[in-house]
């Protein structure tokens, strides 16, 4: 076989899945330039971001609209999608630790975009429950996990090793400093890096590190440092977001404690004058 097509051809499937979402891009844009972009309901209601933008957003919606209907019609629980989900991103942590980032950079996407319809596909049939809310967020961590533990498998002797483990520790901080927030009375939706980020940072940069390095083979080392970049990116950014939501935490109950103070304060009746008979109050020095 010609060593350019021996090279070229692993990356036939990725390139197959990558030519859907190209053509997809280019369609929806010029539909929207028409006929006006069309909104995802489901989406908008989400907190904003700052690295997706509103018109991917709707982009993405637009896309997933022939799974979204398989997965309606099929009869299928919500709560099988959300195991589905992170069965499949245990796969994609398995497939990038062997070296196969193309296959795994798709299935960590899939594993996300099958995330976004548990949800949707329980409000669709009204059966959204405490309990499911929190299974799905369950999952999440272990789909996240699985994908950041088999990179760090794979650069277990590289210098990217500290980045994949410094991504794996602030994206399980981001949602666990939410979910502190939340059981406080604090709502914490913001920040810069949260799942959907996550996803779409770590797995379009996985998807298109084989190609990368086939276009720029490395001289040395492990290779796919589009891959290992975009760890350095993921370990600065979710630690930034944990740590800007556990400030705002922080002042939130403190404020909340002033108030309190302030509050108790106003409501105490004003001291009187001291009775007859009764001693002055002591001093006590502290």
């Amino acid at each position: 076989m010609n060593p350019t097509v021996e090279r070229w051809l692993p990356l036939a499937p990725a390139a197959v899945a990558s030519l859907y979402f190209l053509i997809g891009l280019a369609v929806f844009s010029v539909r929207s330039a028409i006929w006006g972009v069309r909104h995802d309901r489901e989406l908008a209601g989400r907190a904003p971001s700052i690295l997706i933008g509103s018109f991917l957003r709707d982009y993405f919606g637009w896309m997933i609209r022939p799974l979204w209907w398989l997965v309606l019609q099929s009869g299928i629980a919500p709560n099988t999608v959300t195991v589905v989900a992170m069965a499949i991103g245990g796969a994609a942590g398995v497939s990038v630790a062997f070296g196969r980032f193309a296959l795994g950079g798709w299935l960590f996407i899939l594993s996300g975009i099958l995330d976004t319809l548990d949800g949707r596909l329980a409000r669709a049939r009204n059966r959204v429950t405490v309990a499911g809310a929190a299974f799905d967020s369950l999952l999440d961590r272990y789909a996240d996990g699985a994908m950041l533990i088999g990179l760090s498998y794979y650069f277990r002797s590289s210098w990217a090793l500290v980045p994949a483990l410094g991504a794996l520790f602030g994206t399980s901080m981001v949602p666990y400093v939410r979910a502190k927030a939340e059981s406080l009375g604090v709502a914490m939706k913001d920040g810069l890096m949260q799942r959907p980020e996550r996803v779409f940072t770590l797995g379009l940069a996985t998807v298109l590190s084989p190609w990368f390095e086939t276009m720029h083979p490395a001289a040395s080392g492990p290779g796919h440092r589009l891959a290992a970049i975009s760890l350095v990116l993921l370990a600065i950014t979710s630690n930034a977001t944990a740590i800007g939501r556990m400030t705002r935490l922080l002042t939130a109950l403190r404020k909340r404690t002033l108030a309190s103070a302030s509050a108790s304060t106003s409501a105490a009746p004003a001291a009187g004058p001291p009775r007859p008979g009764t001693a002055p109050p002591r001093l006590v020095r502290t």
